[in-house]
């Protein structure tokens, strides 16, 4: 599956739409993302719910999807970032009607519990979009304000060097790149939201989830006969879920009869270093280059 692109690069000026499809928030992490974003010239337009509260809820279902719904079809909208993740945006996907979207995706942005929205814009509207940092997440340190900036400007080169002790199954591929957290991912087997991942390049990541979850959800991926017909695993950050050398050799348990490409540490998820990586985008992986890169840019040149 080939999802749709050619977003414009964009510069000072330009309006991004600020929402929470999820859990709450913390407010002053949140304005210190907006910050940085308007001392880089970009206008910010907030969700006029986005700082509603509904329990662990950033308001009602349908509060949040008025905001969410606004964000991606208002044509004076140029990109969409996801305040936060936690919970919620899986509840929006039966509410969304993904008809009125317009051809032309809009550049959207988040991660974690947004890989419900990822993988239901990529089924159900055939868009690319951007898994990187949510806006609480720029204030978390320069290096995630850095791969957000050069995003939105158009700078991101999509290009990743792996190192030898990167490579857990050797390999050469090229196809899509699909997946975000696996948590989230796994639960959307079985139903219209989850994209064709045949020959795709299965990104995961997870934060805070004991190593026989992983188990079970990688086990879920088998029986769901997902994995067996990847193209490759990407490994990205496990941030609080035990020691990596088991997750890894658990991992590959599952896929010891899969002639796929493995490859682990890339810097995707819930760490320190989150790059921004596009879902649907068409890349090549080449273990024996140590190479991760894209093979046909999202942007209009």
């Amino acid at each position: 599956m080939r999802c749709k692109a050619g977003f414009r690069k964009l510069g000072p000026g330009s309006t991004i739409a600020l929402v929470a499809p999820a859990g709450t928030f913390d407010t002053e992490q949140c304005e210190e993302g907006a910050r940085i974003l308007r001392a880089a010239g970009f206008t910010l337009v907030p969700g006029k719910h986005a700082f509603k509260r509904r329990g662990y809820l950033a308001g009602a279902d349908r509060e949040r999807l008025v905001d969410l719904t606004e964000a991606l079809t208002n044509p004076a909208i140029e990109a969409v970032i996801c305040i936060r993740g936690g919970y919620g945006s899986g509840r929006l996907l039966p509410l969304i009607d993904f008809q009125s979207l317009p051809a032309a995706p809009k550049l959207f942005l988040g991660h974690s519990d947004i890989t419900f929205l990822h993988l239901g814009l990529a089924a159900r509207a055939g868009w690319t979009t951007f898994h990187g940092p949510n806006l609480i997440g720029m204030s978390a340190g320069e290096n995630k304000t850095q791969t957000v900036l050069d995003l939105l400007c158009g700078k991101s080169s999509f290009h990743w060097t792996l190192g030898p002790e990167q490579v857990l199954k050797p390999g050469r591929v090229e196809g899509p790149v699909f997946g975000g957290n696996l948590s989230c991912l796994t639960r959307l087997i079985g139903t219209p939201y989850m994209p064709d991942t045949a020959g795709a390049l299965l990104l995961i990541e997870d934060c805070g989830e004991a190593l026989y979850r992983l188990d079970r959800m990688m086990n879920h991926l088998r029986l769901a006969s997902v994995l067996q017909r990847l193209g490759a695993i990407l490994l990205g950050d496990f941030d609080r879920c035990g020691r990596e050398e088991e997750i890894y050799a658990m991992l590959l348990e599952h896929v010891s009869d899969c002639s796929f490409p493995v490859v682990c540490g890339l810097p995707f998820g819930h760490g320190a270093r989150n790059d921004v990586i596009p879902l649907g985008a068409p890349f090549l992986l080449d273990t024996n280059e140590r190479v991760l890169a894209i093979l046909e840019t999202p942007f209009i040149r």
